[in-house]
């Protein structure tokens, strides 16, 4: 390969890796932690084992509460944004042949709030197979 093809092949990679990173900016991924428990720092939490979410951070962090066993933990692994009030959250599927707990107790998935979200209006959460959620806006 000459000097001139390398050069031309390093400009075309860095080039397509820049494309890539600028369309997945801000627009979901993947967890920043997951614990078992409610999310930490939080008051005035629901009192029903309903699934919630919380912005954590004045708004730079959201955090997604589901409940399920602690063997089995309901663990959301992506957050994709529909609008700038609205998101889809994947849940990891539990293996069929996992044994899991007969307790009922809250885990926790903290994200990073996507650029494109608003935190001054009220944020739909939905989930393949689950109830869609809302997290209320953040009033001055």
């Amino acid at each position: 390969m000459t000097r001139r093809n390398v050069v031309a092949a390093v400009a075309l990679a860095a080039s397509v890796a820049l494309v890539l990173s600028s369309c997945s900016s801000g627009s979901g991924g993947n967890a920043l932690e997951d614990y078992a428990g409610p999310p930490k720092g939080v008051t005035g939490l629901p009192t029903a084992e309903e699934p919630f979410a919380s912005w954590l951070g004045d708004g730079k962090r959201i955090a997604i509460t589901l409940f399920g066993s602690s063997g089995c933990p309901p663990i959301v692994s992506r957050m994709i944004v529909g609008a700038s009030n609205s998101l889809q959250a994947t849940v990891e599927k539990i293996p069929d042949d996992k044994v899991c707990t007969a307790d009922y107790v809250p885990h926790t998935t903290v994200f990073t709030t996507p650029e494109q979200v608003s935190t001054t209006s009220d944020v739909s959460i939905r989930f393949t197979g689950k109830p869609t959620i809302t997290l209320p806006a953040i009033r001055p």
